[in-house]
């Protein structure tokens, strides 16, 4: 059975900030981001006790999706288009509400959206221009842990560490 503890250390919050955000206390004063972590976390555990008193709505997050490809480009690179449907497919089981942006085209972001992913190869120039919109910025299939922005990649020299071992025991 799921407990205060377990959605606490899921979140990175303490317990009594769970209970708070749980209980809707108005005098706590948490981030939304912070109060979404806990909902999410309540929900991927099974915690449901906040929700037999039918007080509490989970609010829908937007998260905005920014592609280094063009729209066009993406209908010829299944690598970036699948990336872009894994993720979106994803966001939508966790509740989040997704925006999607192409970086040739000029955009704006709504003060709702709490994060970017940011999906391709982008310059120093671009990461420049990107941290000048003041979200949280994560970048798939990009290297920006030196310049200090979480990332997701492919591990290629493991890879192909792995595949010569394996061709090499096989003869």
């Amino acid at each position: 059975m799921a407990t205060l503890k377990d959605i606490a250390k899921l979140a990175d919050v303490s317990i009594a900030t769970v209970s708070r955000v749980l209980n809707q206390d108005e005098n706590l004063s948490v981030t939304e981001e912070t109060r979404h972590r806990i909902l999410t976390a309540a929900d991927e555990i099974g915690y449901t006790k906040h929700k037999k008193i039918g007080n509490l709505k989970k609010e829908k997050h937007q998260v905005a999706i920014i592609q280094w490809v063009s729209e066009e480009d993406e209908l010829d690179d299944l690598y970036y288009y699948n990336i872009r449907l894994g993720i979106e497919t994803r966001a939508h089981e966790l509740d989040y509400e997704m925006l999607r942006y192409f970086n040739d085209i000029p955009f704006s972001l709504a003060e709702e959206v709490i994060g970017i992913l940011c999906i391709g190869k982008f310059s120093r120039e671009q990461i420049t221009e990107l941290e000048s919109l003041g979200r949280l910025l994560v970048f798939v299939d990009s290297d920006t842990l030196l310049q200090g922005h979480p990332c997701v990649t492919t591990d290629f020299e493991n890879a192909v560490q792995t595949a010569l071992s394996y061709l090499t025991e096989q003869g």
